[in-house]
């Protein structure tokens, strides 16, 4: 029978002011990922894109073709602050982060690219690739 219960772990780190230090600590340096989620849906003639990109505002995000390869990045600094109201900190935490992902798209016509930002996903249009596409010095994609 006792076999059929796991036993409680003891704890590696104690728990500060319930902040879930170990979790936090486990996360950021071993294998939480801080990459964006990214769907790609393929249709007749182009690609969709949507990035969810939750806490980041339109402002955060670039995004740019260039030889072939869809690229986004993203830049953010995120704060929060907790304290008791004779002013003295309990827990105050500041976050920076940023990521860049490229998609291999292959040779498209650059002008027809078209983005939008709202509600924390980006939703891309991409052409699908066409034979005749030259290269050329790269492009900046506008996000509405």
């Amino acid at each position: 029978m006792n076999t059929l219960f796991p036993r409680r772990r003891n704890e590696l780190f104690p728990s500060f002011f319930g902040s879930g230090l170990e979790t936090d600590f486990f996360n950021k340096f071993f294998g939480e990922t801080h990459f964006p989620q990214v769907d790609i849906k393929e249709k007749d003639n182009q690609y969709e894109f949507a990035v969810d990109l939750p806490g980041f505002t339109k402002d955060d995000i670039d995004v740019e073709y260039k030889d072939g390869y869809l690229e986004i990045r993203g830049k953010k600094e995120q704060k929060r602050e907790m304290e008791e109201q004779d002013g003295r900190f309990i827990r105050k935490e500041r976050s920076y982060g940023s990521f860049r992902r490229s998609f291999y798209v292959g040779e498209i016509d650059q002008n027809k690219i078209s983005g939008s930002f709202k509600e924390g996903v980006l939703l891309l249009e991409v052409p699908r690739p066409n034979e005749q596409n030259g290269q050329d010095g790269g492009h900046r994609i506008m996000i509405e």
